[in-house]
């Protein structure tokens, strides 16, 4: 147990401080409102039971919930969890100490069925979970002053108790959402996860089995943005929990035994939000976690089209590790696989939220630059290539490791074109760049117009 806690404490303590800051803002905040919630606290029996009943029920929603989608080929994201399906139900139905810590137990179990997630953010998200849940129960006490249990007319007989049941349901989200608090763990908009508008996913890169101890440092650059697009997509998600919640609260006050009928229904809508992962695993490469090459072709060719109709540029970059095969002969091909999640993981960092990169093959990379014209397109090359030469792989019992790469970009200045043809001006770019000595970027021949 010790070793473990301190494990947990050393990975906070690793956190950037801004994280921190946040987690241990955030978690005394609800700390405090923990205090609050016991002063006023009247335990009954029926309370009590009410409460393990929701735990229970949550609990096993989270535990088999987890386990969709494990077997997808790409690194999951952070899962939507569904959990306000029961905290909002609590908070209208039991006090406010109830909902302030269910969190806790259905946290813990989210963090069980999903070992990714860093103990810091279960902390931080059980405390969300318990602020907005404090508030929700706080609105719905002020409003509809009822001592309960809760029956159907009690809830929402009357225009003055639904008006109480809303308010405290509109409250739960909007508090979740406020700035400290967000419960959705912002996450960063890079290459095919900003296309597919999914959930983001994780930015480390912690090696494959068997490298404990690998790591990748990387010079300090402007951090990455949440795509817009992956934000929108979790309105509809938010709206179908609440909207589960105020069915689950309605028909445990008809009757607790009705909640055997909820269960089912909570994990189908559970299974339906797996498509964003369903699809990032189609359109993926699994050890890069980039667009593979038959999606990213299928982007490109939608907008160099639409690049064309609206008279934009847009850039094609090619990006080859240099001497990649010599560091698999010397290292074994482990490693070399460390080296290719750090460079990709690179590409996504300093490519634009809006751009896709994806692997082209063995060690060669392909990026998009969508509205980029030859200038812009040169200086995002160079960036590349001076991130990638600053990234070191650091592995227990060996020096630092880093590599070089060649970049070729190629670009059409709003005329219509071909990908292909693109693509082959970029490489032909790309072979001079490895011709005049490696780690360099070229830039292809502008491509004449037609007489």
């Amino acid at each position: 147990m010790l070793p473990r806690l301190v494990g947990r404490g050393w990975m906070l303590w690793r956190a950037p401080r801004t994280v921190v800051r946040r987690v241990v803002g955030v978690t005394l905040c609800w700390a405090a409102l923990v205090g609050v919630a016991i002063t006023g606290l009247r335990p009954r029996w029926v309370d009590v039971l009410a409460f393990a009943a929701f735990v229970a029920l949550g609990g096993f929603a989270v535990v088999v919930s987890g386990r969709l989608g494990a077997d997808l080929t790409v690194s999951p994201a952070a899962r939507h969890d569904l959990l306000a399906t029961w905290t909002v139900a609590v908070a209208v139905l039991l006090p406010p100490f109830y909902p302030t810590v269910i969190g806790l137990p259905l946290c813990w179990l989210a963090g069980r069925a999903d070992p990714i997630r860093p103990p810091h953010l279960r902390v931080f998200h059980a405390a969300a979970l318990g602020i907005a849940g404090f508030c929700a129960s706080s609105v719905h006490l002020l409003l509809s002053p009822t001592t309960g249990p809760f029956t159907v007319e009690g809830l929402v007989g009357s225009g003055s108790a639904a008006l109480a049941f809303l308010a405290a349901v509109a409250v739960y989200p909007l508090v979740a959402s406020l700035p400290g608090v967000g419960m959705a763990r912002a996450g960063r908009g890079d290459g095919l996860d900003a296309w597919l508008g999914g959930a983001p996913a994780g930015a480390g890169v912690h090696g494959p089995a068997g490298l404990p101890g690998a790591g990748v440092h990387r010079p300090a650059g402007p951090p990455a943005r949440a795509p817009r697009r992956a934000r929108r997509e979790l309105v509809p998600a938010r709206a179908a929990e609440i909207c589960s919640s105020i069915v689950v609260a309605v028909l445990w006050a008809a009757s607790p035994f009705l909640m055997l009928a909820v269960t089912p229904p909570v994990l189908l809508l559970q299974r339906s939000l797996l498509h964003a992962d369903l699809l990032l695993a189609a359109r993926s490469d699994a050890k890069t976690r980039l667009a593979n090459a038959a999606y990213w072709r299928q982007v490109a060719e939608r907008e160099i089209g639409r690049a064309a109709r609206a008279g934009r540029p847009l850039s094609v970059l090619l990006v080859d590790i240099d001497h990649f095969k010599r560091v698999n002969d010397r290292f074994g091909h482990l490693i070399g696989d460390v080296i290719l999640l750090a460079v990709a993981d690179t590409l996504r960092a300093t490519a634009r939220p809006r751009d896709l990169v994806g692997r082209f093959g063995g060690e060669e990379f392909v990026i998009l630059l969508t509205e980029a014209g030859r200038e812009h397109a040169l200086d995002i090359a160079e960036r590349i290539r001076s991130q990638v030469a600053g990234t070191r792989c650091r592995f227990d019992g060996c020096p630092p490791l880093s590599v070089t790469v060649s970049v070729g970009v190629a670009t059409q200045d709003g005329s219509s074109g071909d990908l292909s043809a693109l693509i082959a001006r970029a490489d032909t770019a790309l072979y001079r760049a490895k011709a005049d000595g490696r780690n360099r970027v070229r830039l292809a021949d502008p491509l004449c117009a037609p007489a």
